[in-house]
């Protein structure tokens, strides 16, 4: 998150507060306001970032400008392939990151980033069924050649653009590049933000996947 982000969310809500104080409107009708800039400043820009954008170039460009927070760090070291970020960052995320939830996600994330396919194992034995874990089953299923079981959690997965990315891991693995790369697009087509980011990165570099 950009710094500055916080200033102007802390100025324009301290404004807002005291002109609506000065001008004794209702304190209700203040309050919405505050929350409308802070969202507008510090929520907003995340979920454009995590959710929205579907330039790869632009996304780029944020985390590099933003890689003293160790989240942004964190994607950038994974889609590019920088070992040295993602294990400075989930270092960072393990220390000084409070909901448990959120750092088993990264913590699965990173195991999965360097084929630690035992500690995959321990992690998800530990978290609640959804498609985000359905989706590192079958990605460790993958990485220890068990097709059939990848395929088996492939279809349990409700979200398509996560049945779509593991097919292509899939066919990859099984050396079909040429159906796998079908698949990729198809994903990638329902994709923005951080996701399509890592995805389109990864396999640019991986196995040298355009989308022309």
């Amino acid at each position: 998150m950009n710094w500055l982000s916080f200033v102007y969310a802390t100025i324009f809500g301290f404004l807002i507060s005291f002109i609506g104080g000065f001008l004794d409107f209702p304190e209700p009708l203040v309050s919405f306001f505050v929350i409308i800039i802070v969202a507008y400043f510090l929520v907003f820009p995340i979920f454009r970032l995590y959710w929205g954008i579907g330039d790869v170039e632009k996304i780029d460009q944020i985390l590099l400008k933003n890689k003293k927070n160790p989240f942004y760090r964190f994607y950038y070291g994974l889609a590019n392939g920088i070992e040295k970020d993602v294990d400075e960052s989930i270092r960072k995320i393990n220390q000084g990151f409070h909901l448990p939830s959120i750092k088993k996600q990264h913590q699965l994330i990173h195991a999965y980033f360097h084929q630690r396919t035992e500690e995959m194992e321990k992690l998800l034995n530990g978290m609640r069924k959804s498609a985000f874990t359905l989706y590192y089953q079958a990605a460790r299923s993958i990485l220890i050649n068990d097709f059939e079981g990848a395929r088996s959690y492939i279809k349990q997965n409700p979200k398509m653009w996560m049945r779509e990315a593991l097919t292509t891991e899939l066919l990859v693995k099984e050396n079909r590049k040429e159906d796998a790369f079908i698949h990729a697009r198809k994903a990638l087509l329902k994709t923005k933000g951080i996701q399509r980011y890592v995805l389109l990165r990864s396999w640019e570099r991986e196995w040298g996947l355009t989308l022309k």
